[in-house]
């Protein structure tokens, strides 16, 4: 019972993390801006709730959170793709992608790590 309650909650996650990314590509209309966007809201909301699911979750909300929402938020797959658009700027697309992701890891990790109380 216990892996199909697993695979409930990361699909359910994931549905709510897509539906997201799909708001994101309305409202920015560019494409380019919205997966970068998504990705960086993805990137620092999955490194704050690393640390928080490590410290005080319990597996069900860790299992909804990391490999559900913020897997269903961000795309790898779009970044590839849009990439690949040379004539677009897809090499500074990819770098942007990689060097906001590791910014925003270096800042939020510290942070987490001192607002997190470890679980007593």
């Amino acid at each position: 019972f216990a892996p199909l309650k697993s695979l409930a909650l990361v699909s359910l996650g994931g549905v709510l993390g897509s539906l997201v990314r799909y708001w994101l590509g309305i409202e920015l209309s560019d494409g380019r801006s919205a997966t970068l966007t998504a990705n960086l809201i993805g990137v620092a909301l999955a490194t704050f709730l690393l640390v928080y699911t490590q410290r005080r979750a319990n597996e069900n909300l860790r299992n909804f959170l990391l490999p559900g929402f913020c897997a269903g938020l961000t795309t790898f797959s779009a970044v590839a793709g849009l990439t690949l658009e040379p004539q677009e700027g897809g090499q500074l697309f990819l770098f942007h992608n990689v060097m906001f992701s590791m910014v925003i890891i270096l800042l939020i990790l510290p942070i987490a790590r001192k607002v997190i109380p470890v679980r007593s």
